[in-house]
């Protein structure tokens, strides 16, 4: 029985460990464009929540959603999903910083960010509505897709978490910045 117990544990922790690997690979897979662009690369030097930088943020908010649509068991459409988030705050500024950031940041950053990815990236419609409406229910209009609904959980949970550290995003971060310099994206 014991042994049984000690099978089954050591089962769940591989899963878990594959699974969460999964979840990277599909993070810069999906993403390696946006992630190896210049801009992108940029926003390490914009801080967004507490120490945390722009980029780091919006990786972070890509592997969130996708736990969060597997705990719900939601299909979605993963790479509109990754690519929607890793651009939901590509607005391309440190908006702690007066004289540069726009006057309500909070509210129109997301059509400021919406309008530099169209410029920078070809967008479909989800990853569009993603960009747009990732602070619902601060700011309107209601979602339209079930990836748009999922950044605004993702996205939550990852800025109380920089803010509050409620919880550690280390080995997530660990983990996605290992496989970005094992595919050459800094180097």
């Amino acid at each position: 029985m014991a042994h049984n117990i000690l099978l089954h544990r050591r089962a769940n922790a591989i899963w878990h460990l594959r699974a969460e690997a999964d979840l990277t690979d599909q993070v810069l897979t999906c993403g390696e464009d946006i992630l190896r662009s210049r801009k992108m690369q940029s926003e390490q030097h914009f801080m967004q929540h507490g120490m945390t930088d722009c980029f780091t943020h919006s990786i972070c908010v890509a592997y969130m959603a996708l736990r969060v649509a597997r705990f719900f068991s939601a299909r979605v459409d993963i790479p509109s999903l990754v690519r929607g988030c890793l651009l939901h705050d590509y607005f391309l500024y440190d908006w702690h910083e007066k004289e540069i950031a726009p006057k309500f940041h909070t509210f129109r950053h997301p059509i400021l960010a919406l309008q530099n990815a169209e410029r920078d990236f070809e967008l479909n419609p989800i990853e569009r509505d993603i960009i747009r409406k990732h602070m619902f229910p601060l700011c309107f209009p209601f979602p339209k897709y079930k990836e748009s609904f999922i950044i605004t959980i993702a996205d939550k949970c990852c800025a109380a978490s920089e803010i509050w550290h409620l919880y550690s995003l280390s080995n997530i971060i660990q983990s996605l910045q290992d496989g970005m310099n094992a595919r050459g994206f800094f180097g």
